[in-house]
Order: C-alpha cells, then structure tokens, then sequence
C-alpha cells in the first residue's frame, strides 16, 4: 500500500511537470512570454519539490542507519523521520530497529556476564594478540604474577623474566609446571595455552592454576598410605619379638639357672637381654603408635568458637612459661569478629604445634616476641602465629611440612606435618612465610 501511494504520488509530479512543459512551450510560441515565464517558473518550483521529496527519502534512510551504526537512539521514526509514502517501509524499519536494539543489549549482557565470570574466576586468565598487547587480564592471574596491571606481555620480560622465558616455551595443549616464590612462599602453577584466529587476528590465551594445594593433598595422600603400610608392616614383625623375649625373660626357671650356672652358662646376661629385646621392641611400638597420628586424624566437627574464650586459653596456658623464658606474648582479634567455624580441639592442637615452635624459635633471641592473632577476611578467618625467631633457612622452606624433618635436637618432625593434615581437613590452608635472622609467620586460612 505505502509503495503505491509514493507511485502515485510520484505520477502525479511526473504528469504536472510534463503539463506545464507542454503549457510553457506553448504559451512561447504564441508569443505569452511572460505566461511563458510564468509556467516555466511553476515548473522549476515542482521540480525543485519532485527533488526534495526524492531527497529527503534517501536523506532519512541515511540518518536512519547511520543512526543505528553508531547506536544513536535520537532518531524517531515515529515521529516524522520516515520516508513519505513508504508506510511498509517504515514498519519494517520500525521492526529493525527494535530487533537490533534487543541484540545489541543481549550482547552487552553476555559481555558483562563474561567479563565477571573471567574476573571471578579463580583461574589466571590471560589473552594477548600476536604483538603481545594484551586483551584479557583477570584479577587472578595479576594476583598470581603479583602484578598491579599488565597492558603488554613484552612486561613480563622485565617484571617476571623466569616466567616469561616458560611462556615462550609453552606450546598448545602441552602444560607446564612454573615453580616461585611471592613474599616467601612457594607458588606452582600449571601453565596451559591455546591459539584461536578471530577474524584477520591471531590470538593466544594462556591458562594459570594454582595446584600447590592439590599437590599438598597429594603429597598427604600419599605420606598416610606409606605411614599405614610401615606401621602394619613394622608392628607385624615387632610384635612377635617382643613377645617372644617377653617369654624367654619370664619362662626360666630357678633350676635351669643353677644347672646354667653350673655348665658356665651366664643365666643372667641371657635374661638381661632378653628384657633388652623386649624393651627395645616396646620402644619401637611406641614410636610407630606415635606417627599413626599422622593418618588417623578424625574427620572435623565444625562449630562456632567464641574467639575471645578461645584466645584466653592460651593466654593462661603460656603465661608462666612466656615469663620463665622472658618472652613477650601477645594475643590480639580483629574489630568485629567474635567466633569462626572450626573443630576446637584439632585447631587448638594447630595453634599450640605452631607456639612451641615459635617457643624453640626464638630461644637464643634477645627481646623475643611471640604474637597470636585471629583476623577476618571477606570470606575467610585467618589464624596466625609469628616470632622474631632465627628463621627458616631458604634451603629448608620446601621440607617445612614433611613428615620427620625437623631442625630442633629432639625434635619429631610431626608436628608441622600434623598441624597441615588437620588444616587440610578443615578445607583450609597452612602456610609461613620466614626471613632468616628476623622471624617467621604461620598463617592458618580457614574458609567462612
């Protein structure tokens, strides 16, 4: 319909434009110049209308789309900026534009819901193109790289050159392991990456995980399966030892000493080692009962502690020794935080494995000082311990939590590997961070 309307509305200007031709021309030759004139001025002024209508029609389709390309939503077709005549035209502009603009916000609803899933995610997420300028960056993988922006990967260069020596390395489908240290502890991240052309671009997107916590979980793993395996194993073939001592100990009569004695035969020494025997083998039993604590570590049950009851435990518990050995002990808790979610007993068994460390630590130091403290983070509570201490030598770091090393004369070495378990159980993280000569941090990480 709207098509027909600009055809007969086009027709009608053809047909005045050729009447007064047709007129002008024969008022000229009958010699009406001025009527002539006159008609031919009528002429141009339909013509110069013909012009504009014809105009404003592709005028408007321009602004329309120029409109649209450049999302200016100032063009209303409703209201006059439509073609004349073109009513269908018009609908179907109308049906565009409003089809375009549903587009458009579900796009930009996508690249927000992209953009905050990529920024929460706890995987590093990094993109760049061929020339290295990066597109994509996330919080995670600044926070892993320890970095405050990142616009290009030629900074890693300078920043982080171990790290970008690996990146070059790195080939599509095949991880790497890139091993670190931030502020003093150890990081491990699983580099993978994968190319993809969009449009006339190549681009690269590089994967970073952190997996020390799953290696330590994996390492756990495997220290309890060798600890059940030792200590079946050694309690199989101790067992019957010292049992058997036990029996030559106790079974020889009064008669069979004097009928030794008389042969030359040292009754006595026979019995003393004998009890010997036995006793070593109560020692090693012992000693094997003592490390089953490392994979017999009951699940947590998780209740609400009242933090200043549970920090005034230990204020109690070390105070006559804080003061035998001229140590300053200091218990403090966040502002606002009056309880967090763990098992009393095993934490406290933490807590009290990290102070008689701290204890040991800071034995031959002048103004030793030991702090205590329980802080809240967003979605954490975090449990620490710090001394002033000697420190822990860089060569030792990666041998803190396993099971029987240990520095200290006397020492079990179970205590760090223990306090991990537990922690582990917890869901949560056991980590330090130490500089030899000025003192070490224990941080317990617990979820909530």
């Amino acid at each position: 319909m709207g098509f027909n309307r600009f055809n007969r509305r086009l027709a009608g200007f053809v047909l005045v434009m050729g009447a007064l031709a047709i007129l002008a021309a024969f008022l000229w030759f009958a010699s009406w110049y001025l009527w002539s004139g006159l008609s031919l001025f009528v002429f141009i002024i339909v013509t110069a209308r013909l012009y504009r209508f014809l105009g404003k029609t592709n005028r408007d389709l321009s602004l329309f789309f120029e409109g649209m390309l450049n999302e200016d939503s100032s063009l209303n077709l409703e209201k006059g900026i439509a073609p004349p005549g073109f009513d269908e035209l018009k609908e179907s502009l109308l049906r565009l534009r409003s089809a375009i603009r549903k587009e458009r916000v579900h796009n930009r609803f996508q690249e927000q819901f992209y953009a905050e899933l990529i920024g929460h995610s706890g995987t590093g997420l990094l993109a760049y193109d061929e020339k290295g300028k990066v597109i994509i960056a996330n919080p995670a993988v600044l926070q892993l790289l320890n970095l405050h922006h990142l616009t290009s990967v030629k900074t890693l260069e300078h920043r982080v050159p171990d790290f970008y020596q690996k990146l070059q390395r790195l080939k599509p489908g095949k991880p790497l392991l890139y091993k670190f240290s931030v502020n003093g502890q150890v990081v491990v991240l699983q580099l993978r990456a994968s190319e993809f052309i969009f449009g006339d671009k190549h681009y690269h997107l590089l994967a970073l995980q952190n997996i020390k916590a799953e290696l330590e979980e994996r390492e756990v793993e495997s220290w309890q399966k060798l600890f059940r395996i030792m200590s079946h194993e050694i309690m199989n073939s101790i067992a019957p030892i010292t049992s058997l001592a036990q029996s030559i100990g106790r079974s020889l009569p009064e008669e069979v000493s004097e009928i030794c004695t008389q042969s030359g035969i040292d009754i006595e020494r026979i019995r003393n080692s004998a009890g010997a025997i036995e006793e070593q083998g109560d020692l090693m039993m012992s000693f094997v009962e003592r490390y089953r604590k490392l994979y017999k570590i009951p699940e947590p049950v998780l209740k609400p502690i009242a933090i200043e009851d549970w920090l005034s435990r230990f204020r109690i518990l070390y105070h006559q020794e804080m003061q035998q050995r001229n140590i300053r002990f200091h218990v403090n808790v966040s502002n606002g935080i009056t309880e967090f979610m763990a098992d009393d007993k095993l934490i406290s068994q933490v807590v009290i494995n990290l102070l008689k460390n701290a204890v040991e630590a800071v034995s031959e130091t002048e103004n030793a000082e030991i702090n205590l403290s329980v802080q809240k983070g967003e979605q954490e509570t975090r449990i620490v311990v710090a001394d002033n201490g000697v420190g822990i030598p860089e060569e030792y770091a990666d041998q803190v939590f396993v099971p029987f090393f240990t520095t200290r004369q006397g020492g079990s070495g179970i205590g760090l590997a223990l306090s991990r378990q537990i922690v582990h159980r917890h869901s949560g993280t056991l980590s330090f961070h130490s500089i030899p000569g000025m003192g070490t941090t224990f941080t317990v990480v617990l979820p909530g």
